[in-house]
Parts: structure tokens; sequence; C-alpha cells
């Protein structure tokens, strides 16, 4: 399905009386990209008091305080999470004790304001379901098809073949724009060009999305 994640890994810091809080904030998507961004941050901040965190991806959803008064730390971050309507997305916030208790109101402002920062920071994209066509027209048809696939919006195509029966090229599009595209195509042709599903390749364009 559809879904906004954030644009890009993003790290900022806050010292709320005295205590220092690190977010990190990434695209995760998968629960096992989320546990690895946590792995990660502990390996890089052992002398941490606590490694906070918060991820979400599809239905499944999860957080943990790390020590932290229970509600206080991976709750609010999640909450962060959830109100911008993030998907695919996972949040760290570590934090190093500085001496004064913040009580549970402190706490769950710190953590989720730091995250908060750090989404700012990140940005967001919108991410599109994608299907991959691959379409055959015969040579007489050819400068349709290429006009209509070079006007074809969020459309990225392969460089074409060719063999004695015309030519073949596969493009990727919209999951929820495919069937357009194949009505339009055999529209512009007078029915010559025929498209069918074609696995993804190996290597190609990355994945669609808008950033915002």
């Amino acid at each position: 399905m559809p879904h906004t994640t954030v644009a890009a890994r993003f790290e900022v810091e806050e010292r709320v009386r005295g205590s220092r809080f690190l977010a990190v904030v990434a695209p995760a998507d998968t629960p096992d990209a989320a546990a690895a961004l946590l792995d990660e941050m502990r390996r890089r901040h052992p002398d941490a008091s606590h490694h906070c965190s918060a991820w979400r991806v599809g239905e499944a959803m999860a957080f943990s305080d790390d020590g932290e008064p229970g509600g206080t730390a991976g709750r609010p971050m999640l909450s962060v999470l959830l109100k911008r309507e993030l998907d695919h997305v996972a949040a760290v916030c570590v934090r190093w004790f500085g001496g004064t208790k913040l009580g549970a109101g402190g706490l769950a402002r710190a953590y989720a304001g730091t995250v908060a920062k750090a989404l700012d920071g990140a940005g967001q994209r919108r991410v599109f379901d994608m299907a991959w066509l691959r379409i055959r027209a015969p040579f007489a048809q050819a400068d349709a098809l290429h006009r209509t696939l070079d006007a074809w919006p969020h459309l990225a195509k392969e460089e074409p073949s060719y063999d004695a029966e015309g030519i073949t090229v596969r493009v990727r599009v919209r999951a929820r724009e495919a069937a357009r595209l194949e009505a339009v195509l055999a529209d512009v042709t007078a029915g010559a060009a025929r498209a069918e599903p074609s696995p993804p390749a190996a290597s190609g364009p990355p994945d669609a999305s808008e950033r915002s």
C-alpha cells in the first residue's frame, strides 16, 4: 500500500536540564530493519543510560522504554510517528542522565520532542506500489508508443529492444495506473500494442517516491 515515511535518515541532539538526548529516525521496511537501527545505536553509544525506541511497519508497531518509567519514552515516541501518519519508519532516542530527574511529564516531553525535531529534519516522502510491464508494438507504432510513455507521469522505462516483429520495452509505473496505461496504449496504437506484467528488474530505477 502507498505510505508516507521519512525522506532520509536524520539525527538531532537536545539537552534538557543536564540530560543529553540523541534521536535518530530512518526509513524501515521491516521490523528487522528497526531492530538493526536500535542495535547500531547501542553499539555506538554503550555509555548511554537508556536506548529507547519506537517503530511502525504497516499494521505492526512496537516501542521500548528501556528502563525509563513506563510510558515516558517509547510510547510518546510512537505517538509522534502515529500523529504524523508515518509508516515504514523507526526512531531511537538515546539518553545520558545528567543528574536531575525530569519527572514523568518531563521525560515524555523530552523524548517526544527530540524525535519530533529529528522528523522535522528528515522530511517526508510518499512511497507508491509499483508495477512492471513488458510492452510490445510493431515498428509502425514505435513513435506513438514512445510519445505516450514519455508523457506518462511517474513512469520509468528501460532501453527498448528490437527484433523482426517490432519493439519491446519494459516500463515501471504506479500499480494503480497500470491498467489505464494499457488502455491508453491500445487506443493510441489502434490495438497494436500489447502489455503484460513483467517481473521486477534485478537492478533498475529506484522505488517511486515524492518528497515533501
